[in-house]
């Protein structure tokens, strides 16, 4: 999924890892481009023909609340499908907005992208 509709300050890249969906987040994920990520997010989400999402952010280098807002929106419509959400190796950035809102204790992140899929294959974790 390397979309020309999503903003040039944000670019995603989507694979399978496992049978785990992976979305590479890259850029800023703002008032502008939330939207960009939210419509592909749940495209990826409405794919049944995988056991979980990873987001792996690594690469995002600002997050604000309206991306926050998307990262929360997703988590909520993967558990309601008994889906499994990870995000992966966020940025320095990105860290610090998720522990400035807390939610770095609700959401289930992971140092490395590898530990999120397996942490998606793992039926416990869902």
């Amino acid at each position: 999924m390397n979309t020309a509709d999503v903003p040039d300050r944000l670019l995603l890249d989507h694979r399978l890892d496992s049978g785990v969906a992976v979305v590479k987040v890259t850029g800023e994920v703002d008032v502008s481009t939330s939207s960009s990520l939210r419509d592909s997010l749940l495209r990826v989400i409405a794919d049944e023909n995988h056991h979980g999402l990873v987001v792996n952010l690594a690469s995002v280098s600002f997050l604000d609340s309206t991306g926050v807002g998307v990262l929360v929106g997703i988590w909520h419509r993967v558990c309601a499908t008994r889906g499994c959400l990870a995000l992966a190796a966020p940025s320095r950035q990105a860290r610090r907005v998720l522990e400035t809102t807390g939610l770095i204790q609700v959401l289930p992140i992971y140092d490395t992208e590898a530990a999120a899929v397996q942490a998606c294959r793992e039926p416990t974790t869902r």
